[in-house]
């Protein structure tokens, strides 16, 4: 198992590459379906300590690392970022309410029964999750509130999608706090983040490049 700073860093990889998948269905009404299928796989599947497994392996995270470089790097693109405060603040008020938390666990079986007969980014799971999302974390505040083209935000499929892909970005903050994450470390120990995301793309581009 990896250290608790990698797994610090790939879980907060782990919202970055949610949201900006939000943002650009929100923006393009399209996005990466495999890196959408990691994402709602992550919501899924079992986690048991490690960050990594949970997702089927840290290499599936590298585009969120990627945005999360860029963000550390070049702040001037905010939109993503505030996503981000917004998403780390709804899941600790989540986790602290019992009733709409034991919600969300019982739909999140519905949802891995049917993501076991279909995949996780079918289109009936993609609607079990949005629902889900719906009935337990739109309803506090403040809202996420997604900008892009009317278009593709009023269109059922992708409304949906964006929907399950904020679900899976908190999901993603669960992780981050259960591997020890605080507001704190984000305030103060920015370098620190940054080497460690640097470190973890090199390390997979480096092994891309051996075995190519």
């Amino acid at each position: 198992m990896m250290n608790r700073t990698d797994a610090q860093t790939l879980a907060m990889a782990a919202i970055f590459q949610a949201l900006a998948e939000v943002r650009q269905l929100a923006r393009e009404g399209r996005a990466d379906s495999g890196s959408v299928a990691h994402c709602l796989a992550g919501l899924l599947n079992p986690y048991h300590g490690d960050v990594a497994e949970a997702y089927g392996g840290g290499h599936v995270l590298v585009p969120g690392l990627r945005q999360l470089h860029q963000q550390l790097t070049q702040p001037g693109d905010m939109e993503i970022t505030r996503y981000a405060v917004v998403v780390l603040h709804l899941e600790r008020k989540l986790v602290r309410d019992k009733q709409r938390l034991a919600l969300l666990s019982r739909g999140l079986e519905q949802a891995r029964g049917q993501a076991a007969y279909f995949h996780p980014a079918h289109e009936s799971v993609v609607g079990r999750l949005a629902d889900l999302y719906s009935e337990t974390v739109s309803t506090l505040k403040p809202r996420i509130m997604v900008q892009g083209n009317r278009e593709w935000l009023e269109d059922d499929r992708n409304a949906n999608l964006i929907r399950a892909l904020l679900l899976a970005a908190i999901r993603a903050a669960t992780l981050w706090r259960d591997q020890g994450g605080s507001r704190f470390k984000l305030l103060f120990r920015r370098k620190q983040l940054l080497h460690t995301t640097h470190r973890l793309i090199e390390s997979h581009d480096q092994r891309e490049r051996n075995s190519s």
